[in-house]
Order: C-alpha cells, then sequence, then structure tokens
C-alpha cells in the first residue's frame, strides 16, 4: 500500500449543488453554454429541457439568461447565454 500524504490547499466541493447551479454560479455576462440533442428515445427535447433548467438556475442565483435554437437541422442545437 502505498503511504498516504498531506495535501495542502484542497478546495472543498460544494455539497448538495446540481450540476445546473454549478453551471450558473461559473457563468459570466455574456458567457453560453452549447446543448445538443441526440433525437433518440425520451431525449429528443433533451437539449431544450437542459436550457430551460439552466435558465431556472440562472434566475434562482438572481442572474438572467435567455435561450436560442442555433440551426433548423437535425440534431437541434440550443444555446444559453447569461444576460444579466
Amino acid at each position: 500500500m502505498k503511504e498516504p500524504k498531506i495535501e495542502k490547499n484542497i478546495p472543498i466541493p460544494l455539497k448538495g449543488r446540481k450540476k445546473f447551479s454549478r453551471y450558473a454560479e461559473g457563468m459570466d455576462i455574456g458567457d453560453s453554454i452549447l446543448f445538443t440533442d441526440d433525437n433518440t428515445g425520451f431525449k429528443t427535447k433533451y437539449a431544450d429541457a437542459m436550457c430551460q433548467s439552466l435558465i431556472r438556475a440562472l434566475k434562482a442565483s438572481g442572474k438572467d439568461g435567455c435561450k436560442r435554437r442555433m440551426n433548423n437541422v437535425r440534431p437541434e442545437e440550443w444555446r444559453v447565454w447569461r444576460t444579466k
């Protein structure tokens, strides 16, 4: 067995935070995230639902965002920007 060593200044990860809350906290005004559908089974509206989840997380943290569909071909791509 390898000898354990002491590591200094390792940040403690936030407990209980959902991934969209972490994304929302890390976004600055003008930043964006691209979501892409894979159009299989229950994930046909995946990107749109993920955008809505991110916008809800932004609003819960006192920020705002907008989403836009990026192309008209399959798979669909949606992008969310932080606006405020």
